[in-house]
């Protein structure tokens, strides 16, 4: 079999006063992906359980069949993903540049979505602290945005991934983390999670590590231009989901028999992508959307004969969800569909669309939400009357599955 799987992060949603008590994927005009969906079966999904809003590193590790007790944590594999060395020994943690104010107040947790020309300069500007630890070193690389990712290394002290997040917005669960509102927005301390000395020094490290960024960026001379064109100053940085080394699993040829390739945006789905043997297709940076979604499309289809499987990760619907924005998430919906569905929709292959989580502008948060899944099959004429939308509710001819569950769905038809 050949497989299109295409994640569209962050689109599902609830109704929303801004679109006519519409959700944005029932108010975009979305032509090439309806025609697409009015030839597909279709079923709502919990990607990592239900009750459980999840990033979307965990969903995707679960999405594409894989057992949550496997798992390591974000840290790492988009640590990984960004081109950093990961082993067993280090420590690494995904990181957001924040805005706070003198009483370590949370004003913004994307420093208003600082860009990443910012972001590199202070990533410059980070990379002279020295932490003063004996035996410990660190390496931070600033992605894409507001986003980036640290790695502590140590020669001599254990280190630990059982420590708590330095973040507001996700609480630790586990290997995991989930999105969980804080009862305050002062920027927490990182606590060990166990009694063990390998916890404590790690917490007393990242602790360490954020106060002489803090220090550091307080000098700043790009948030002083920051500040001086009216923008929020990235005065912090904020770090959660530790994880040690890379997922123990076979790799998804090994697991399903298909050879595949990844297209992605961000840096965790390209870990994961990479940790579980999937080979890259490159794209150019291309700021323009639409030009992006179409340069998606096209090489999707350059590359849909050498693969058995293509993952394709859309960013585009979750920031505007993040920022509670259901008219821009609506037309970004319709950009992806202008440049992506319509430069795939007549590829002879199967495609399977669906989300890693739900984004609701309402909340400016993940949700435990279930999402929606279509499957077309090239030689079905299986197809569900429902669009690709939450209004399946499970209704439709897949039912309501688990994430993990789905490829398995899949490859058993």
């Amino acid at each position: 079999m050949r497989l299109l799987f295409v994640i569209l992060d962050g689109a599902a949603d609830r109704a929303d006063d801004a679109l006519g008590g519409l959700t944005p994927l029932q108010a975009a005009k979305m032509p090439n992906l309806r025609q697409l969906a009015s030839e597909s079966v279709k079923g709502m999904m919990n990607p990592i359980g239900q009750g459980i809003a999840p990033e979307s590193d965990a969903a995707v590790f679960s999405i594409l069949g894989y057992e949550m007790s496997s798992y390591t944590g974000r840290g790492p594999l988009e640590a990984f993903g960004a081109g950093l060395k990961v082993t067993e020994r280090s420590v690494a943690f995904r990181c957001n540049f924040a805005t706070i104010n003198q009483s370590r107040e949370i004003i913004d947790r994307r420093a208003g979505r600082i860009d990443t020309r910012d972001a590199k300069a202070l990533q410059k500007e980070i990379s002279e602290i020295d932490l003063g630890i004996e035996g410990i070193r660190f390496r931070f690389k600033a992605t894409v945005g507001h986003r980036g990712v640290c790695v502590f290394y140590s020669r001599r002290k254990d280190l630990s991934s059982n420590v708590s997040n330095a973040d507001i917005g996700y609480v630790r669960k586990g290997s995991i983390s989930v999105a969980e509102e804080a009862s305050s927005r002062i920027l927490p301390k990182v606590v060990a999670l166990d009694d063990s000395k390998a916890a404590a020094n790690t917490a007393m490290i990242v602790n360490t590590f954020i106060d002489k960024v803090i220090e550091k960026l307080s000098g700043s001379q790009t948030n002083a231009a920051r500040e001086s064109a009216g923008l929020l100053k990235a005065n912090a940085v904020l770090l959660r989901d530790a994880g040690m080394g890379l997922p123990s699993v076979k790799t998804f040829e090994e697991k399903t028999g298909l050879n595949s390739a990844f297209l992605a945006e961000m840096p965790v789905e390209m870990g994961i992508a990479k940790a579980l043997g999937m080979d890259p297709i490159k794209i150019s940076k291309i700021k323009n959307r639409k030009r992006r979604y179409r340069a998606m499309a096209q090489l999707v289809n350059e590359n849909s004969g050498r693969y058995d499987f293509i993952y394709v990760h859309i960013k585009g619907p979750d920031e505007p969800g993040h920022d509670g924005d259901a008219k821009l998430k609506k037309r970004i919906l319709e950009e992806i569909d202008e440049g992506f569905f319509a430069g795939i929709k007549d590829l002879k292959t199967d495609l399977c669309v669906t989300c890693d989580h739900s984004t609701p502008c309402q909340m400016k948060a993940h949700s435990s939400d279930p999402v929606p899944v279509m499957l077309r099959r090239q030689n079905s004429n299986k197809h569900d009357e429902m669009q690709f939308d939450e209004a399946i509710d499970g209704l439709g001819s897949l039912g309501v599955m688990d994430g993990n569950e789905l490829i398995d769905r899949i490859l058993k038809g």
